[in-house]
């Protein structure tokens, strides 16, 4: 979608929703408005290297949500306009519409229609699902993708996309069980703008001196085609008890994020006395099953928090040098090879007096029949803790929150401040801090080093 065609579309598209919002609440019983402003301007430390003092994050975001109740039904649309001084907005062609040059987007995060009667009911609609005891961490949490095009001040919670599904509920006092349908694959938006810093890194130009010809729209990857076959479906039990709640989780439908493959090729120049070397990277969406479980145990000031989640025969990525490899030895080049996956997580929130919040955690991730060509270790594994604390009258909230990646101990760091100025108007400063591991390796975290930074924000809630 060009500039131009981009900004006509506004106003039909804004014109249209108010219509559809409007004319119904008509005979609404009760019309709810919320929304808020913000805006968030992000600075490169002095260690992101060649982006120490750039702006890496530049937004103001207009939030606007409605809820309109008739009898046993509500209708919930929220939407999010947002201008992109650093021209970091992508689309995946499901959520939104973003400009070719990133500056703005225009995003529908959830519109469903919620109906409940007895012990069932039903929700129609693009929604956004959660599940899982995890903080912050992806375990069983498969079924909503991610907006994946930025890393400073990112928010997990906030980040997380919308599908479109139906869920139908069983509800009891001690019981809940929601089955979703999901007819459309909607993949996860990923750094794809050329303004955006984070592009660099997932999409490099140049691989040990060969140029490399990656995607900038989200069609350029391959897309599960749109028929009945494609849909995908899922499943959770929940079950509350005076000893603990439980859950347990099916799902059978796509990966989130392509498969990466890397496609060699030469090119003759006539004023080039030897042929050039490149490589075009393409990408395609594989199917994937995952079952889970989860707990919350309460023990006096404690939580304790499990989380599980098998996959089977997921499909992992394989390294670029394997690929170029079986390319140059004219075998079958894959992007993937499948094997089993188990992901884990034991963890716990500590509730202290005095506004104190502690959260630890230990997360393991193991492939089976693991083989070197995998783009990943056999066995990765990292530690999380989170600490919160509220001030002056519950107006200052003060958060430090890091990871660890056990394997080559490279780190991420998160220090927050939110000061409530009034009840509306909240102000933000955070940094961002990633570091290599002691022999330079860049393991989970060390690979973002160059988006080290600080954020100010400021939110207006109406």
């Amino acid at each position: 979608m060009n500039r131009h065609s981009f900004f006509k579309a506004i106003p039909a598209i804004a014109f249209a929703t108010m219509a559809h919002v409007s004319v119904p609440t008509l005979h609404a019983q009760e019309i709810a408005f919320s929304g808020s402003l913000t805006t968030q301007a992000g600075i490169g430390l002095p260690n992101a290297h060649k982006q120490k003092g750039d702006f890496l994050l530049g937004q103001t975001i207009f939030d606007g949500s409605v809820k309109a109740f008739y009898d046993e039904a509500m209708i919930y649309v929220n939407g999010q306009l947002i201008h992109d001084a650093v021209g970091s907005q992508s689309s995946n062609g499901m959520s939104g519409f973003a400009d070719e040059d990133g500056s703005f987007a225009l995003k529908l995060r959830e519109a469903y229609i919620d109906w409940k009667s007895g012990i069932f009911a039903l929700r129609i609609g693009r929604q956004i699902v959660s599940w899982g005891k995890a903080d912050d961490i992806q375990i069983t949490d498969v079924v909503s993708p991610f907006d994946e095009s930025r890393v400073v001040a990112s928010d997990y919670n906030e980040s997380k996309l919308g599908i479109d599904a139906v869920r139908l509920s069983l509800l009891t006092d001690k019981a809940q069980v929601d089955a979703y349908y999901i007819p459309f694959f909607t993949p996860s938006i990923l750094p794809l703008s050329a303004g955006n810093p984070l592009r660099a890194r997932m999409f490099p130009d140049q691989m040990d001196g060969i140029q490399i010809f990656c995607p900038y729209f989200y069609d350029d990857f391959e897309l599960p085609h749109k028929d009945i076959y494609n849909s995908e479906y899922a499943i959770r039990a929940s079950f509350y008890t005076s000893v603990a709640d439980l859950s347990l989780y099916g799902f059978y439908g796509w990966d989130d994020t392509p498969f990466i493959k890397y496609s060699p090729y030469f090119y003759v120049y006539p004023e080039s006395p030897e042929d050039v070397g490149m490589i075009d990277v393409t990408g395609k969406y594989k199917r994937m099953a995952m079952i889970g479980a989860d707990a919350a145990i309460p023990a006096g000031d404690f939580v304790f928090r499990l989380e599980t989640a098998f996959f089977l025969m997921r499909h992992i990525q394989t390294t670029a040098d394997y690929q170029i490899e079986q390319f140059f030895y004219e075998e079958n080049v894959t992007s993937s090879k499948k094997r089993h996956q188990l992901v884990s997580l034991v963890g716990f929130d500590w509730t202290l007096s005095d506004g104190w919040m502690i959260t630890a955690q230990y997360i393991s991730d193991v492939v089976f029949k693991y083989r070197k060509y995998l783009d990943r270790k056999q066995y990765e594994h990292q530690a999380t803790l989170s600490i919160e604390k509220t001030l002056l009258n519950e107006t200052l909230t003060i958060s430090a929150s890091g990871a660890l990646d056990l394997c080559n101990y490279s780190t991420a760091s998160e220090l927050e401040f939110d000061y409530k100025l009034t009840d509306a108007i909240t102000l933000s400063l955070i940094g961002d801090l990633y570091l290599e591991g002691p022999d330079g390796k860049d393991g989970m975290y060390g690979q973002y080093r160059d988006f080290s930074s600080v954020t100010f924000k400021g939110k207006v809630s109406f």
